[in-house]
């Protein structure tokens, strides 16, 4: 009776170890992955065309943003910006919209304001660029509250992207 309850173990054990072996090795189910995540590079300017600077973003596949750019690509941005963060999301009609902010520092690291800033846009067909509006609205901020009385805006100002 030991006999045959050990070969049944043995048997069982070498199934399962050949299930584990071939569902590892088998290919991954197919993940469509949304076409705006990855890096771009990006161009905005404000609607008259003033003001133009260079930023990297990067849409990430949890819903995130994150954009780096700095005082001597963007004015908005002197004398100090932090990172810009934000969300993303997608449209039923394939358009997409992000939310972000980044915090301004004076001269001396003190935390002075927020830029809050949304923009909509569409990706072209062949998934290498996109463009749209947007908006931004400047608050005072410091630890206390943040964000604060209103410094300017909104602000309207167009971008475009090129993927990276």
């Amino acid at each position: 009776m030991h006999c045959k309850w050990a070969s049944r173990c043995f048997a069982f054990s070498i199934a399962t170890i050949f299930t584990c072996v071939f569902l590892s090795s088998a290919p991954a189910l197919s993940q469509t992955q949304d076409p705006v995540i990855g890096t771009w590079n990006i161009k905005g300017a404000n609607t008259d065309g003033s003001n133009p600077f260079v930023a990297v973003m990067s849409f990430n596949a949890g819903g995130t943003t994150s954009e780096f750019d700095s005082a001597g690509t963007n004015s908005s941005g002197s004398p100090g910006k932090s990172v810009v963060l934000g969300k993303w999301s997608k449209n039923a009609n394939g358009t997409y919209v992000f939310k972000e902010q980044s915090y301004g520092y004076d001269d001396l690291g003190k935390l002075t304001s927020i830029a809050i800033a949304s923009c909509k846009f569409k990706i072209f067909p062949k998934l290498k660029n996109f463009n749209g509006p947007c908006s931004v609205t400047f608050y005072q901020c410091s630890v206390k509250q943040c964000p604060g009385s209103l410094i300017a805006g909104p602000g309207s100002y167009k971008i475009s992207g090129k993927r990276f």
